[in-house]
């Protein structure tokens, strides 16, 4: 039975900046006193630090928003099921990269997958996540999230996003990292992290499981799909 990992907090939370100090002082570095160039290590350093504040801010905006939207109309009573699975889907499209996740989830089947089974992959595995968490909107009790801090992780263009899930009463509150990939100019999120357990790593591990049982045939994770969103 193919068993979804994603925590509550998917549900509830799924529920740019200037830079411009750091642009005057590559400004005020380019020239010395001769009019040479001078210090480019610095400018570079300037430059890097823009962006990283950038990717910060940016990130940390995102999940701000996501958490606003997806509270909102989970506390919102006057909502039929229909309507909150809407504005779920929406939340999901506009703010999670979800052709990444699912792409990731799939992991090394995706190289051997063709063109026509990616493409019903990508739409089966978007509407699981809608399935199996319009199914727990009910569970909603007052639970807040709090944004604590955020920091780029590596090289790349991905920044961590720390919060805290906070429960109404009498529960311990949940630490969530969120992976946030800006890409194409666009901030989105790539992987939840509940507790240091990774949610994308989580699912690729239960793909993984689905398909190796049926022989290495990615059609048996399909067919399970198919089977498990009607």
């Amino acid at each position: 039975m193919l068993k979804n990992k994603w925590p509550l907090v998917a549900v509830i939370s799924l529920s740019l900046l200037s830079g411009t100090s750091a642009l005057a002082l590559s400004e005020n570095m380019k020239l010395g006193a001769d009019g040479r160039s001078v210090a480019p290590s610095l400018l570079v350093a300037a430059k890097s630090a823009d962006a990283e504040d950038k990717l910060s801010q940016g990130s940390k905006t995102l999940i701000e928003d996501i958490a606003s939207r997806g509270i909102g109309f989970l506390a919102d009573k006057s909502l039929t099921q229909d309507k909150r699975e809407a504005e779920f889907r929406k939340l999901l499209n506009d703010n999670f990269d979800m052709d990444t996740i699912g792409r990731f989830a799939l992991g090394r089947f995706w190289r051997t997958t063709s063109d026509v089974q990616k493409k019903e992959y990508l739409k089966l595995f978007n509407e699981m996540i809608v399935r199996v968490y319009t199914a727990r909107f009910r569970e909603y009790n007052g639970q807040t999230l709090e944004v604590k801090a955020t920091r780029k992780d590596g090289e790349g263009s991905d920044a961590i996003v720390s919060s805290l899930l906070v429960p109404n009463k009498g529960e311990q509150a949940v630490a969530i990292d969120w992976r946030v990939r800006l890409k194409n100019g666009k901030f989105k999120v790539v992987d939840i992290i509940v507790e240091g357990v990774s949610m994308a790593l989580t699912q690729r591990s239960d793909f993984a499981s689905v398909i190796q049982r049926g022989g290495g045939d990615v059609d048996v994770l399909l067919e399970t799909l198919r089977s498990s969103n009607k």
